[in-house]
C-alpha cells in the first residue's frame, strides 16, 4: 500500500496527463464518440515521450503506433457531424482467421526479436500484448465489435505485467482500462442492434 501511495505521490505532470488523456480517450471511444482519436493521439506522444525517458522502446514504439492508427482512425470515423461514417460490423470467418494469423505469427517473429536483441523479462507476454494492442486499435479504427474482448483480455494482461514490474498506478489504469473496454464492448452492440446488426 505504500509503494502505491509513494507512486502517487511521485507522479510527473506527463504521466499525469497521459493517464486522464488515455482514459477519457477510451471513454469516448466506448461511447462512439469521435474525439477520441485527438485525445488517443495526444496520449500516444506522452507516453511515447515519457517511455523513453524510463528506456522502454517498446513500450514507446507501440504508442507511437498507436498514434498513427488513432490518426487512421480519425479519418474513418470523420464526417461532417458527430456520428462516425463506418457503421459497427462484426468480422467474419476469414477476417478472424487472418486476425489470429497475424497475431500469433506477429507475436513469435516479435518474441524471437525480443529474446535476441533486447534485455526483457517477458518476451512473450510483452510480445503478445504488443502485437495484439496494434491489431486491436486497428479493429477499433475499422469499427470492429470484436476490438472490445481483445482489449479486455489485453488490458488485464498488461494490468498483471504492470503489477508484476511494481508499475502499480500504471496496472491500475489498465484495470481501468479494462473496465472501460467492457462498457464499449455493451454499448456497441446495443448501438450495434440499432444500426440493424444482430
Amino acid at each position: 500500500m505504500q509503494n502505491l501511495l509513494t507512486q502517487w505521490l511521485a507522479f510527473s505532470w506527463l504521466e499525469s496527463a497521459g493517464f486522464v488523456l488515455t482514459l477519457a480517450g477510451i471513454a469516448l471511444a466506448a461511447r462512439n464518440v469521435v474525439l477520441t482519436w485527438p485525445l488517443q493521439m495526444l496520449a500516444g506522444v506522452i507516453y511515447v515521450v515519457l517511455f523513453c525517458q524510463y528506456q522502454l522502446f517498446g513500450e514507446a514504439a507501440l504508442n507511437g503506433l498507436y498514434v498513427l492508427l488513432a490518426a487512421y482512425g480519425w479519418r474513418a470515423w470523420r464526417r461532417s457531424g458527430e456520428v462516425p461514417v463506418l457503421p459497427i460490423s462484426r468480422m467474419g470467418r476469414g477476417e478472424l482467421v487472418l486476425f489470429w494469423g497475424v497475431g500469433v505469427l506477429g507475436t513469435l517473429l516479435v518474441a524471437q526479436l525480443q529474446l535476441h536483441f533486447l534485455p526483457t523479462a517477458l518476451p512473450w507476454l510483452d510480445s503478445a500484448v504488443f502485437v495484439f494492442g496494434v491489431l486491436a486499435q486497428w479493429l477499433q479504427a475499422r469499427r470492429k465489435l470484436w476490438n472490445w474482448p481483445v482489449w479486455i483480455v489485453l488490458d488485464l494482461l498488461a494490468a498483471g505485467i504492470y503489477f508484476y514490474k511494481a508499475l502499480s498506478l500504471t496496472g491500475l489504469l489498465y484495470l481501468l482500462l479494462a473496465a472501460l473496454a467492457a462498457y464499449g464492448w455493451w454499448d456497441w452492440r446495443r448501438l450495434m442492434r440499432g444500426q440493424g446488426g444482430a
